[in-house]
């Protein structure tokens, strides 16, 4: 099918009045035919032509054959009331008189006689032939909402079509006709007239450029559309839009996504209203990559993403711009994420004095926790599973990169018990703990310590007599075998003496006598006890030596 506007073919005609050269004044020259077509529209059945002689012209004839004849097929028309339209009779445009009631629609081939005012005469054929087609009129075409926006994002194209039809001259509705549209949004858009002559069409914009809307009859028969008609012009309307976070700040562990959410919202109608299937980008990167989230928004305006992050940073959020609105302002989100830790090659150790010296390694990574947070606590517990107590907080030592700190801490405790260490959670750091140690050493006890006789005379024998014990299977028993410790202080004096050794019997007890050679106190201990058991010491005797 064509397309041809009624602009192309009156400038067709202007062409054709310029095309022909008049004759030189003192040569006998033939009339000339420079075109033949329609006038105004193929639809007005009125032809017009363009000739031009040395001379007036004074006669013209057509001669209309019938779409698709041949050479020796009869006429179907002939004009012969053409009246000069423009120009001259020596060199013009002459158009015939009542329109033409033709029997076909199509290109009708003409031949033109042609006589001037000197009796010269030329029969010639027209170039491009007589159209002799329907004409398709559209009128009233509109687009609405002509600037869609976001509460509107659907445009309805309305429009009624007219068609002039040569052979009757009457314009009747364009019932039930295929509708081209050219929407360059929406390429394949196509519909049909109503009984009417009315279309209608509804697209949704989903570009930000702007869209040029037009319509095309589509009749079976030949045919040519006028475009009195302007196009439409459809331009959506972006709206500003804003991000409202759920937090600013978020804690994960390393490996965890941060789930960064929020609102976000459309400035429509004058008010703040919720952004529904807008997606939001969520991005964070450094100079060696990065991660993102683009989750699209409900609803509500509600969204949500996901982004796990190698280290702490910051995440970017804004709508990402579309058809209908700008992107927001960047709003930010500060993600701290805790690398994770462990405390490693932990001991525990309970010396003769229940003074347990605990140590181990911490390990944080690639970096050392600030000085508030570089702390490890020794805990105690009864039974390794509850109760769990700080006994003491100690802060790490050197550190190695990927090794770790030492740490190390000495404390009195019971005789027995569960330990471990402990690294609090910090902002950059996550918490560990150390595995569960078992330190234990058999309590030990003198009983019954006493020096006598008391008072003693200078020079006699002094003996101390005592019990030693130990705690086990839940009982005090006889410690057999075990040397225990005699010590003197001397009266007036802060010092010790060792006076030696008294070992236990089968039942625990010992004694040991020494001369007395001046006041002072006795006491019975055992000083060096076996890997397994605690010191004890008796209870301290004064005596006076007379």
């Amino acid at each position: 099918m064509r397309k041809r506007s009624l602009a192309l073919a009156c400038a067709s005609v202007v062409a054709g009045v310029m095309l022909g050269p008049l004759p030189a004044a003192h040569a006998a020259v033939a009339p000339q035919l420079s075109w033949v077509g329609f006038a105004d529209s193929p639809a007005s059945g009125v032809m017009a032509l363009s000739a031009h002689s040395d001379s007036a012209v004074t006669s013209i004839t057509a001669h209309l054959y019938a779409p698709g004849s041949g050479a020796g097929d009869p006429e179907v028309a002939e004009v012969g009331d053409f009246t000069l339209k423009s120009g001259t009779a020596q060199s013009g445009v002459w158009n015939s008189g009542a329109p033409l009631r033709l029997a076909d629609l199509g290109t009708y081939r003409v031949v033109v006689d042609l006589t001037d005012a000197d009796g010269d005469t030329t029969t010639a054929q027209g170039t491009y032939g007589y159209e002799y087609e329907l004409e398709a009129n559209l009128t009233d075409l509109r687009a609405t909402p002509q600037n869609p926006d976001y509460e509107h994002q659907d445009v309805t194209v309305t429009g009624g079509f007219t068609v002039t039809d040569p052979r009757t001259g009457k314009t009747t509705p364009a019932a039930n006709e295929r509708v081209d549209l050219e929407i360059s949004s929406d390429p394949d858009a196509a519909t049909r007239t109503g009984a009417d002559g009315r279309f209608t069409y509804t697209y949704h914009v989903d570009n930000p450029s702007s869209d040029s809307v037009n319509a095309w009859l589509r009749p079976d028969e030949p045919w040519y559309q006028s475009r009195a008609n302007e196009s439409v012009e459809v331009r959506a309307v972006q709206s500003d839009t804003r991000v409202t976070l759920d937090a600013a700040e978020l804690d994960v562990k390393a490996g965890q996504a941060a789930k960064v959410s929020g609102t976000a919202e459309v400035y429509v109608g004058g008010a703040w209203k919720p952004l529904a299937g807008a997606t939001v980008d969520e991005i964070w990167s450094d100079e060696f990559g990065g991660v993102a989230s683009r989750p699209v928004t409900g609803a509500d305006g509600r969204f949500s993403g996901q982004l796990t992050l190698p280290k702490s940073g910051t995440v970017e959020v804004q709508v990402r711009a579309g058809t209908f609105m700008r992107t927001g302002e960047l709003r930010t989100v500060k993600v701290y994420v805790a690398e994770k830790t462990s405390i490693t090659n932990f001991t525990a150790s309970l010396d003769k004095y229940a003074q347990l010296t605990a140590k181990g390694l911490l390990n944080t990574g690639r970096s050392i926790p600030a000085g508030v947070d570089n702390k490890v606590d020794l805990q105690y517990s009864a039974d390794g599973k509850t109760g769990w107590k700080t006994m003491k907080t100690v802060t790490p030592g050197s550190f190695e990169p990927n090794v770790g700190a030492t740490f190390k801490g000495t404390f009195t405790t019971s005789y027995k018990g569960y330990y471990r260490a402990h690294f609090k959670a910090a902002r950059s750091f996550q918490e560990s703990y150390s595995s569960v140690v078992h330190a234990t050493r058999t309590p030990t006890r003198i009983t019954d310590g006493n020096a006598a006789p008391e008072p003693v005379r200078k020079g006699r024998t002094i003996t101390y007599k005592g019990k030693l014990q130990h705690y086990t299977s839940g009982v005090w028993k006889a410690y057999a075998g075990q040397a225990v410790k005699i010590l003197f202080k001397p009266k007036g004096s802060s010092s010790w003496y060792d006076m030696g050794n008294a070992t236990t019997r089968t039942d625990g007890t010992f004694s040991r006598g020494f001369t007395a050679s001046k006041d002072g106190t006795w006491v019975a201990v055992l000083l060096y006890p076996n890997s397994t058991h605690l010191v004890s010491s008796g209870r301290e005797d004064y005596v006076d030596v007379t």
